[in-house]
């Protein structure tokens, strides 16, 4: 049975109660009650959407998410958010997002994709959650914003979100809450962030914490890993991802993960796949992206990715994408 954290079902709760709105039809045709849903503990999947539907029909004016959103802060994410929350930096805090966000939910995950102007975080859905959909992307978006704003004590104005929500006949309600720059009827819902934000030093950094809060994370990922395939490679690739060059190294993943180098070779052997399979793409993504985005050589290239030979270079970039680092930099100039 797939179960939620309740927190969102709470905050329209409580919404629904301090505007005298009847809080009946959330509970109705459900055994989940209103004391049980205060108590604490994850609820239903299928309670949650329904609560979330009732609120989005009975709380109009504006959007649920950025009335939510706007006192929204990450630890509603559980010990993922106590974890992003200690964090050394933001880089490593939405580093643990991005490899440990299917910890906290079955619906949606988070992916971090690298580029030269800094990190973009992409939403993705597992099934299709109709007008819902859109309440996420809403909550997602500020939720990352209070993160960042949090950590630097400055507004963000400079992100730029590309939301599949369509066009609002009212932008000022989402430029008021959203402090970058809007774009709408997108084919995906993504946040790109400066990279000077990035190895931004958290205030709030914690080595006590910051370590328990990993300890905690790596026995959930160890869970379930045993109920589930390609849960350490979805981990490691997301953590590789989210990496600027020189890539960590395998001491350190395993260092990350806490457990031995040998334990995470295992598990990764025990999913169809090793450590250096998993940075060679890392590796191959961030040479296309020097290849198209920069003019510099390919041997600068190779000296960037850290490798000592560029012919060992050339050869794993053509084994990963069927071409050499010039043929493929020509092909996508002309593109």
């Amino acid at each position: 049975m797939n179960t939620i954290s309740p927190v969102y079902a709470r905050l329209v709760l409580r919404e629904m109660e301090r505007n005298s709105i009847d809080t009946a039809p959330l509970f109705a045709g459900s055994l989940l009650t209103r004391q049980q849903l205060l108590q604490g503990g994850d609820i239903r999947l299928e309670d949650f959407l329904r609560i979330l539907e009732v609120g989005r029909q009975s709380l109009d004016g504006e959007q649920l998410g950025l009335m939510l959103g706007r006192n929204m802060r990450i630890f509603v994410l559980g010990p993922l958010g106590a974890g992003m929350a200690v964090a050394p930096t933001i880089r490593e805090g939405l580093q643990l997002m991005a490899s440990h966000t299917r910890l906290h939910t079955t619906y949606t995950s988070v992916h971090a994709r690298p580029s030269l102007a800094g990190l973009k975080l992409l939403l993705k859905y597992q099934f299709d959650m109709g007008d819902l959909e859109h309440f996420h992307t809403e909550t997602a978006v500020m939720l990352f914003q209070h993160y960042i704003e949090q950590i630097t004590g400055e507004p963000l104005v400079d992100a730029h979100y590309r939301l599949s929500i369509p066009s609002p006949a009212d932008p000022k309600v989402y430029s008021e809450a959203i402090h970058g720059q809007l774009s709408f009827g997108g084919d995906r819902d993504e946040i790109e962030i400066p990279r000077h934000w990035l190895d931004h030093p958290s205030p709030y950094y914690h080595d006590e914490l910051w370590h328990q809060t990993q300890l905690t994370l790596s026995k959930r990922l160890q869970e379930k890993g045993e109920q589930q395939t390609e849960t350490y490679s979805q981990h490691v690739s997301a953590l590789l991802g989210t990496s600027e060059p020189p890539l960590p190294e395998l001491g350190q993943v395993a260092k990350n993960l806490l457990v031995s180098e040998r334990t995470l070779n295992r598990r990764l052997q025990a999913e169809g796949v090793n450590f250096r399979q998993l940075k060679s793409r890392a590796l191959a993504s961030w040479a296309k992206i020097y290849l198209i985005q920069t003019q510099n050589s390919v041997e600068s290239i190779a000296a960037n990715l850290g490798y000592n030979d560029t012919a060992n270079f050339r050869r794993a970039f053509r084994k990963s994408t069927g071409a050499t680092p010039s043929e493929y930099r020509l092909a996508n100039k002309r593109a």
